[in-house]
């Protein structure tokens, strides 16, 4: 998706009141759609989480069992990225050390170190929850929230449709990618995100290098 005739991109700055927190972490599998019970997991263990506006907890990746259930096996590689305002990095380490219970399935947390927004021309979320469900309908929701709130128009491509569980039932969303985003808006679509349920994963941006593998040709 593009648009025509975009306006001037002016060169300015932002500052970002957020940051990632990337925490090492030790455990075996975890269960496949665990956002919801690592999130209640994370707030048990550090209470302000929830009521600090903007903080996110990125989906954790790991490798299918070759079992075929619905786990995910955890290595050395998996990390836990959680996004917090800056005046809140010293109270998140707290959470070294504490072991969270997926389902009967634990997973220990670690050290973390801290990683600053980079202003990239091409940033990308995983999953989007507007509370549409049809793709017509996020994509009339994107470029209501871009346009509207952000004062941005830029090419985005929205990703197949996708389901997470959530407390009230299954939330449905798009991946979505950024692409020409000037540096200013870059950074503050990451501090901002976009749709709603930070704390399930949804609306984190992250920089991305290329759009190349998502879209060889933009018309």
């Amino acid at each position: 998706m593009s648009w025509a005739g975009w306006p001037e991109n002016k060169p300015e700055e932002y500052t970002p009141a957020m940051i990632d927190l990337q925490f090492d972490l030790v455990g075996t599998t975890i269960p496949a759609d665990s956002a919801q019970m690592l999130s209640d997991a994370l707030q048990k263990a550090l209470p302000w989480l929830g009521e600090e506006t903007g903080s996110g907890i990125q989906h954790l990746k790991g490798a299918e069992t070759n079992s075929g259930d619905s786990s995910l096996i955890i290595n050395r590689r998996t990390k836990l990225y959680i996004r917090v305002p800056k005046t809140r990095v010293s109270a998140a380490q707290q959470l070294i050390g504490q072991i969270l219970d997926l389902d009967g399935q634990t997973l220990q947390i670690g050290n973390f170190k801290t990683r600053e927004f980079s202003p990239f021309a091409h940033i990308y979320a995983h999953f989007i929850d507007t509370g549409s469900v049809s793709e017509e309908q996020f994509v009339q929701d994107v470029m209501r929230e871009l346009d509207g709130h952000f004062k941005l128009r830029c090419g985005f491509i929205c990703g197949k449709p996708q389901t997470l569980q959530g407390t009230s039932g299954p939330l449905t969303g798009f991946s979505l990618m950024l692409h020409d985003v000037p540096p200013h808006k870059s950074l503050q679509i990451q501090d901002e995100g976009l749709g709603r349920n930070r704390l399930l994963g949804c609306g984190i941006f992250i920089p991305h290098k290329s759009i190349a593998p998502v879209a060889p040709v933009i018309l």
